[in-house]
Formats: C-alpha cells, sequence, structure tokens
C-alpha cells in the first residue's frame, strides 16, 4: 500500500488557494475562467493581492502564456479566510475582464468590472465598506449578504492554514524611491517626490 505523502506548508497552502480558484470558477463563472498561476507575493506591500495578463510562460507546449493572480500573505493576518477567499475572486474578475469583457477604459476597477463584481455577490467600494465608490484606481469591496459569493463560499471547506508574520520597515540608504503603475504594476526608480506618468496606461505612477 502506498504511504500518503507527508503534508508540507507549501503543498497546503498552494493546493487550498487552486481548489478555492476551482470552486470559485465553477459557481460564479460556470468554470469559463482559464487556469492561471497563483502566487503568493509581498511586492506590493500594502495590497491584498493584484492580478496580472500572460506575465509566465511555459515550456512544455509552443506559446503557452498564462496569467497570474498574486495574494499578499502578510495581509493575511488578522483577517478571515472568507476575506481572503473574497479577494482571490476580486482579483479572478480582473482576470475575466481580460478575457471575455469589452476593456473600454485602462482604469483597473471600471464599471465593467464593478457590475461583474456586483453580480457574483461582492459589491466595489473605496472604502471597503458600503457607501464607497464602486470605480477608481484603488477599489476594494465587501460581501453581499446573502449573495452568490456568500452561498458559494459557505460550501467550500478549505482552510487557510499559514499566515504571514508581520513585516518589519528598515531604512535602507539608497535615496532612490520605487514607483508603481496602478494598473499594469510597471516599476520605475526615482528620487523622492517626483512625478512619474506610465507611458503605457498614462496613469499617475505610485511610491
Amino acid at each position: 500500500m502506498a504511504r500518503k505523502p507527508q503534508s508540507t506548508p507549501t503543498a497546503d497552502t498552494y493546493s487550498v488557494l487552486q481548489d478555492a480558484y476551482n470552486h470559485f470558477n465553477k459557481h460564479l463563472f460556470g468554470s469559463t475562467l482559464p487556469q492561471c498561476l497563483i502566487t503568493l507575493s509581498a511586492e506590493m506591500r500594502k495590497a491584498y493581492g493584484y492580478y496580472r495578463h500572460h506575465p509566465f510562460k511555459g515550456t512544455k507546449k509552443k506559446d503557452q502564456i498564462i496569467d497570474e493572480i498574486a495574494l499578499n500573505p502578510f495581509t493575511f493576518t488578522g483577517r478571515t479566510d472568507r476575506e481572503i477567499y473574497s479577494t482571490l475572486v476580486h482579483e479572478m474578475v480582473h482576470l475575466w475582464q481580460h478575457h471575455f469583457g469589452e476593456l473600454k477604459t485602462k482604469t483597473a476597477h471600471d464599471r465593467e468590472w464593478a457590475a461583474k463584481m456586483e453580480e457574483i455577490g461582492l459589491m466595489p467600494s473605496s472604502t471597503g465598506a458600503p457607501g464607497g465608490k464602486r470605480t477608481g484606481r484603488r477599489v476594494s469591496h465587501y460581501i453581499i449578504e446573502g449573495g452568490r459569493f456568500d452561498l458559494a463560499e459557505v460550501e467550500f471547506m478549505g482552510v487557510i492554514e499559514w499566515r504571514g508574520a508581520p513585516l518589519e520597515c528598515k531604512k535602507r540608504g539608497s535615496k532612490r524611491t520605487k514607483y508603481t503603475c496602478p494598473t499594469c504594476n510597471l516599476n520605475a526608480y526615482g528620487k523622492p517626490d517626483i512625478h512619474l506618468i506610465c507611458g503605457d496606461c498614462n496613469e499617475t505612477m505610485e511610491a
């Protein structure tokens, strides 16, 4: 009889996130979303997560390119699994829009994205609470009670065991500041307090 593979933090963490993606893809998107690479990243320290279109290329099949959904594990602490899964679905809506939406604007959170969010049971809000703006560069959400996400999440039994410990901010000797485009996540470096515009998205880059 074959021995059951030993549980590891890596396997436990990524398997539950993949299971969650499959579950919500089925119940909220009719299993229409393509598979992507789910990663854990603290690249954008204050962001719960982000979506990138086609940053990964495979080696087995020619021209095989896939999307990325990244979750910041250092924002897991103090949040429930339910809230973390809602962030995953938030980014899945970005993936849906890129593949199936009309992409009428370059704003990361536009009206098309907001309408899809509300349809699947997440209410867009710049404050993460009722009354916030539905669209813009920085938009969070809150869970609609009795909505589709609410009902689908109750059925999902996966548990996120590992959470990032709080990061300590350490000052470095370099005086250069990192700037990031809020739409495409392009990075640039320069002096503090300068004004940079992303040439692709025409968005103000954020320090």
